[in-house]
């Protein structure tokens, strides 16, 4: 089964943080594979490296999880998953990131409203399952 973090990044404008996977073609959320003996700082190291952040400013939660099949677009094949949903709060928000749009090592980052997400038809057809799932954490926690 395969094991990943859906890490959840908002900004003070509601929105989500989104990066573009250019072999899925849409904006996904942050995410990373996971080890079986995987520990929430591995997932900071992630957020960290990604960002290029200060280690010292970000609190990672553990949401919620969920197993389930999906079609992987990469693999071109479903899959089965296990997906462990994160929130990372981000103390002190780099400048750069209160831009709509930014680059970091030659991937494009985008902020997305809820709406934005449902809306797009490239995301909900290859990302409704996690769009959902959030969308439903976000009404039963108030991320």
């Amino acid at each position: 089964m395969n094991k990943h973090a859906i890490i959840i990044i908002k900004n003070d404008k509601n929105e989500y943080l989104q990066y573009y996977a250019k072999n899925w073609k849409s904006y996904l959320f942050l995410n990373c594979k996971l080890l079986d003996n995987f520990e929430e700082q591995d997932i900071v190291k992630e957020v960290i490296q990604r960002l290029k952040l200060p280690n010292n400013d970000l609190k990672c939660n553990y949401l919620d999880d969920k197993i389930h099949k999906k079609y992987s677009v990469s693999a071109e094949k479903e899959k089965k998953y296990h997906h462990y949903f994160y929130s990372i709060e981000i103390e002190n928000m780099p400048s750069f990131m209160n831009e709509q749009h930014f680059t970091i090592d030659s991937i494009q980052y985008s902020w997305y409203s809820l709406e934005e997400l449902e809306n797009d038809s490239r995301i909900q057809e290859v990302n409704s399952d996690i769009v959902g799932f959030i969308k439903k954490l976000e009404q039963k926690i108030k991320l």
